[in-house]
């Protein structure tokens, strides 16, 4: 039995080194990044996601006092975590389940308690982006109501610092070792 999603303090030191290793793991386990990887300290820097976005775990247990199953962060406006969104979108970013806890459901929980936090909160949309290669992740965001949105779509270079560079779309072939990111979009349904 899982407990609810909660949101990790920043001052949860052992929570948080649980998170930043279980990212790093999923994200290696998925072949996304490897070890020299430049995105890799950010996977694992969880405190600097608890400090300026909303950092959102699943513990085994019914007391929510075991294991960490599961992660994901919602970046409200004006986070430094923003990639995509704009105005009064929120993002949804490094959703992470552990791989030898996959295909429970947890993905979907965790997105849907980021979902719900959002709404709460006013979000006019809720935005993410996702590699081209992640189908799995495409149909659980799909089946979630998100839809693809080829306008939100973009290309980054990870450089050796750690920092991205952008690269247009348009105007002919984005250089080697550009990722292309897909974007999606949900909206709240409409108050009666």
């Amino acid at each position: 039995m899982r407990s609810a999603v909660r949101v990790i303090s920043p001052d949860d030191k052992s929570r948080l080194q649980e998170i930043g290793e279980l990212t790093a793991l999923a994200y290696l386990a998925d072949g996304l990044v490897d070890h020299a990887h430049p995105y890799l300290p950010q996977l694992r820097d969880a405190k600097a996601r608890a400090e300026g976005a909303d950092l959102l775990a699943m513990m085994d247990g019914e007391k929510g006092e075991g294991a960490i199953v599961g992660t994901i962060t919602l970046v409200p406006p004006g986070s430094p975590f923003i990639e995509l969104a704009s105005d009064d979108e929120y993002e949804l970013r490094m959703l992470a389940v552990s791989p030898i806890e996959r295909g429970r459901g947890i993905g979907r929980d965790l997105t849907r308690a980021a979902m719900e936090r959002a709404v709460a909160a006013g979000a006019s949309r809720i935005v993410l982006s996702t590699m081209d290669t992640m189908h799995v992740a495409h149909r659980l965001y799909e089946r979630m109501g998100f839809s693809r949105r080829a306008e939100l779509d973009w290309v980054v270079v990870d450089n050796a610092d750690g920092s991205i560079t952008r690269v247009p779309l348009e105007g002919g072939e984005p250089p080697e070792g550009a990722v292309r990111l897909l974007g999606y979009s949900w909206e709240p349904p409409a108050a009666p």
